[in-house]
């Protein structure tokens, strides 16, 4: 990705205060999709669709190092219509790592699903069914994580050990404040690298009788040069005042990432989605997803995802749904 460099002096005249300097970066994406689906559910007679969508995003991003040798900076992403989704200050140094900001909580930056670690065609695609209850299923696969502001300390590195805390306060008007944390342990084996994760997502309730909740993840990877294989359990729990478990969902994961080339690669993932919860007791959701991306030259990048889903409903037959969609990306970089 090429990056504008820009060197900002502030002058300040007021006696002879010192110039302070940063580097600033501006980098970003631009992104057009090609989208297609079709569904089976019988209560709105089905879907056979197509869009076009597109996305665009940059980057603005500072870097200083102080005195004492502390590495600080901003990071700021603005999207295309034109709100600040992400915009977080770093601290680094022996002591680890601050942000300080709206930044992704570490549940979800630190997930192993295929959908954050590496974007084929725009992440989990599943169409653009109407079905309540297949959106309920969770089937982009995560156990939660918000940008909202947060702190989040990280560890520094300790021979392939590494932890990271975050915490959200939800403000004066409730009581919902998150706490996150991600704890992984990375060792080589075979010439290449075993990675083992544990990571989770807590909710308090926003006042004395509401719900509260708790996403948990543990997966192991295996990675080099190859790119990976990996294997993840999850589970998501919605709990009321009085101890019942609305919500309760239990899931894995599983696939990996080929290297055909350096330029090439290929993708495959299977997710499986059980509900035990009071609300939607029974209820099941799988998935298939096999996707290549090859980046051409120049920022230029093509993605192509096709996925297959089905989704059972234990208490309704008629909401039942099974379809497919399809996702053609092509992608810029600056």
């Amino acid at each position: 990705m090429r990056k504008i460099l820009l060197t900002t002096t502030a002058f300040v005249a007021l006696g002879s205060v010192a110039a302070v300097a940063a580097d600033v970066s501006l980098s970003g994406n631009m992104r057009f999709r090609y989208n297609a689906w079709s569904d089976d559910n019988a209560v709105v007679a089905g879907e056979n669709n197509n869009s076009m969508t597109n996305i665009m995003q940059t980057w603005i991003r500072s870097s200083d190092t102080t005195d004492n040798g502390l590495s600080i900076g901003t990071n700021t992403r603005i999207r295309r219509a034109g709100n600040i989704d992400r915009n977080w200050i770093d601290i680094n140094g022996d002591f680890g790592s601050l942000d300080l900001g709206q930044q992704w909580s570490p549940s979800y930056s630190a997930s192993m699903h295929e959908n954050w670690a590496g974007t084929v065609a725009g992440g989990v695609y599943m169409g653009g069914s109407t079905s309540a209850g297949l959106a309920a299923m969770q089937s982009t696969g995560f156990v939660g994580g918000t940008t909202a502001n947060k702190v989040i300390y990280t560890m520094p590195s300790l021979s392939g050990f590494n932890a990271s805390i975050g915490f959200g306060d939800a403000g004066a008007a409730t009581n919902d404040d998150e706490t996150s944390t991600a704890v992984s342990y990375t060792m080589p084996m075979m010439g290449d690298n075993l990675k083992v994760l544990y990571a989770d997502i807590k909710t308090d309730p926003a006042t004395a009788g509401a719900t509260k909740s708790v996403g948990k993840e543990m997966g192991i990877e295996y990675s080099g040069s190859f790119g990976r294989v990996y294997a993840i359990s999850q589970n998501t729990t919605t709990t009321t005042a009085a101890g019942a478990d609305t919500n309760d969902q239990e899931g894995t994961t599983f696939g990996g990432t080929y290297m055909m080339s350096s330029a090439a690669r290929m993708v495959y993932y299977r997710q499986e989605m059980d509900q035990d919860g009071t609300t939607n007791l029974g209820d099941k959701f799988s998935s298939d997803t096999i996707g290549v991306r090859y980046d051409v030259a120049g920022g230029l990048r093509v993605g192509l995802l096709h996925s297959t889903y089905d989704y059972t409903d234990a208490s309704a037959v008629a909401n039942n749904d099974d379809g497919s969609a399809t996702r053609l990306e092509v992608r810029v970089d600056f």
